[in-house]
């Protein structure tokens, strides 16, 4: 291409010592078997000559050659040599631009070694949670704290094998384009997919290799069951498969199959709708922050930004160290021991939707901790797995309370707030009485939702109409005292406080025995030297780490209760340790002059031994220890 001049794609100019030609239009990159061309060919001071032509077609070209030769005279070897050369310089051309057709690929990203260490150390702190809520403050979202962290983990999962999608809703200037825009400015390069909006038809012609182990990020999510329909099957299933009836060259209808396979992460906004809300959708419903302290908090914010207050260099070293955070995260497999004792409070509507969207989110948390988790080792396939910490599981609960277990309540989002704050405005009042123009006088609302949000609760029973009528004054209402949600939520606190004790129960017996294993490797107690006559019988003089802890309590029990007898039982609720790992320290202890031990109902019961009284040891009969003098 070194006599080609390409001034844009659809101006080409070829000019060697003979000819100038140009090539008004540009070229055909869709039909590569043709080189369909406008030329303009100019000579010397001769009027140009125009025509289109096929250069691949040697009949208009032998053809094109002859009339130049006889407008200008010019020799047929020289106008072959220049239309030959520049046949080929458009190959050439065209070859290269075929190759950036599609989308241009950005060079994945990769953090330097500082950078990397930064984001290990960052995934090993213990205040991993707190320090992400802090970096995401400073990347300007404010006042959605759990909302963020939902989002950024949802995020996070892109290329973990089993990815979490959100769904953020709420009504239009709350703030959703803008959460999931500087979300995606801590991501990455080439890990996501943003898109405005995208139609029914457009995902079953997806590139898999766009979408594979990437976050799809819808802006404006179309609200039909054509759209949402194929996102479940995609997030759910991993795949699309869509068949249609096509023509080909001759006219003849055939079946063609497109088929687009990928396992993504899915974050996507729309208004609220409880429409919606009834879909069973492998989704998380995520309902933003819209309180007016959320309006202020915002707008304080938007100030600080326009005053300059706000500094720049902190945003971008808050999203870059992000960044780094996410490349560092591996692609670990996940193993939950404790998913069968996870069960579901009994109110939750969509349990069995619910359950696997709870237990998803659970391995996520896991994920983005696996720098503080456990790791074993598959002894059939040596693949490296990271077992869930039962912290995991109360993270997801905490997080998933206000948005897993909203559907609980038969009111819609929008009605429950209505009616929290109707409730607040008539105990201000001190009245329990009503009409819509009290209301619209004390808060700016549309005529139509009011009457909507007033049916809908007088629907469930809410409220009661007491008088007035409809073609004057309107309708007196009164609140009839049914719509307390106390009981449902106290259920649903206690199912989640009792599965959450059977999880940790469970955590600490797997992990008794493994302390009682690890006791026969301790090092042994090193005796100090006797200073006094030695006895027939060797007592311990050193008492260890573990035996001084089990003597501290003892003697903060003793402070309550003076003369107590305690079991070995009675110690191990409080340290949390096995009955037998406790019933050789007190015994120990025993043995040392620091405890009385007594043989009743076939137990031993052990009571702090005084300065006045000797140490004695009442054994059964059966027993076949050495009393101590």
């Amino acid at each position: 291409m070194q006599n080609l001049q390409i001034n844009n794609a659809r101006f080409i100019t070829y000019k060697d010592d003979f000819l100038t030609i140009d090539i008004l239009g540009g070229v055909d990159l869709s039909q590569v078997e043709r080189m369909v061309c406008t030329l303009r060919i100019s000579y010397q001071n001769y009027p140009p000559f125009r025509t289109t032509l096929d250069l691949y077609n040697d009949n208009q070209t032998d053809k094109l050659q002859r009339t130049l030769c006889d407008k200008w005279e010019l020799k047929l070897i020289e106008v072959s040599r220049t239309l030959h050369a520049l046949t080929l310089q458009l190959e050439d051309y065209r070859l290269q631009e075929l190759r950036f057709t599609g989308k241009q690929r950005t060079q994945p990203f990769e953090p330097s070694q500082d950078d990397t260490k930064r984001a290990t150390a960052f995934l090993k702190n213990k205040n991993l949670l707190p320090e992400l809520i802090k970096n995401l403050n400073t990347t300007g979202i404010l006042g959605e704290d759990e909302n963020a962290v939902i989002l950024f983990l949802a995020l996070a999962s892109y290329k973990f094998n089993n990815p979490f999608s959100v769904l953020c809703l709420a009504k239009s200037g709350i703030g959703k384009s803008y959460i999931l825009q500087k979300l995606s400015e801590c991501m990455p390069p080439n890990t996501y997919s943003f898109h405005t909006r995208i139609s029914a038809n457009a995902l079953y012609y997806f590139d898999s290799n766009e979408i594979q182990n990437k976050a799809l990020l819808i802006e404006d999510l179309e609200w039909t069951t054509q759209m949402l329909s194929p996102l479940a099957t995609l997030q759910s299933q991993g795949r699309l498969v869509n068949t249609r009836a096509t023509k080909d060259k001759d006219g003849m209808l055939h079946s063609t199959t497109f088929e687009v396979v990928a396992k993504l992460c899915l974050i996507a906004c729309a208004y609220s709708d409880k429409n919606f809300e009834e879909i069973s959708l492998p989704f998380l419903c995520l309902h933003l922050n819209h309180t007016p302290s959320q309006d202020i908090l915002i707008m304080e914010y938007q100030k600080k930004c326009r005053a300059g207050q706000i500094k720049t260099e902190d945003i971008e070293q808050a999203q870059h160290l992000l960044k780094c955070v996410v490349a560092s995260l591996q692609n670990i497999s996940v193993i939950n021991p404790y998913a069968t004792l996870i069960d579901l409070p009994k109110d939750v509507a969509y349990p069995r939707k619910s359950l696997l969207l709870l237990l998803n989110f659970i391995e996520v948390i896991t994920y983005f901790f696996q720098y503080q988790r456990e790791q074993t080792a598959d002894e059939e396939t040596g693949e490296v797995l990271i077992k869930t910490h039962p912290n995991d599981i109360e993270l997801a609960f905490k997080f998933l309370r206000n948005n897993l277990f909203r559907r609980a309540d038969e009111l819609a989002t929008s009605v429950r707030g209505f009616y929290g704050w109707l409730t607040k405005f008539l105990t201000e009042a001190k009245t329990n009485q009503f009409t819509a123009l009290d209301i619209r006088k004390a808060k700016p609302i549309n005529p139509r939702t009011l009457n909507r949000y007033l049916q809908e609760l007088k629907l469930y029973s809410y409220i009661q109409v007491v008088g007035g009528n409809k073609h004057r004054e309107g309708f007196i209402y009164k609140l009839t005292g049914f719509g307390s949600q106390t009981d449902v939520q106290n259920r649903i606190e206690q199912d989640i406080q009792a599965t959450l004790k059977n999880v940790w129960n469970e955590y600490h017996k797997s992990k008794a025995p493994k302390e009682q294993q690890q006791q026969p490797t301790e090092e042994p107690i090193q005796q100090e030297p006797q200073t006094e006559e030695p006895t027939a019988h060797k007592q311990r003089v050193r008492i260890d780490e573990k035996e001084e802890y089990t003597l501290k309590i003892l003697l903060e029990l003793e402070e309550q209760e003076p003369q107590k007898e305690y079991l070995a039982t009675d110690i191990t609720a409080i340290t949390k340790r096995s009955s037998i790992t406790e019933t050789r320290h007190l015994k120990n202890l025993w043995e040392q002059g620091k405890l009385n031990r007594e043989w009743k109902n076939r137990k031993y019961y052990y009571t702090l031994a005084t300065n006045s009284s000797k140490t004695v040891s009442q054994n059964p009969m059966t027993d076949t220890e050495t009393q101590q003098p």
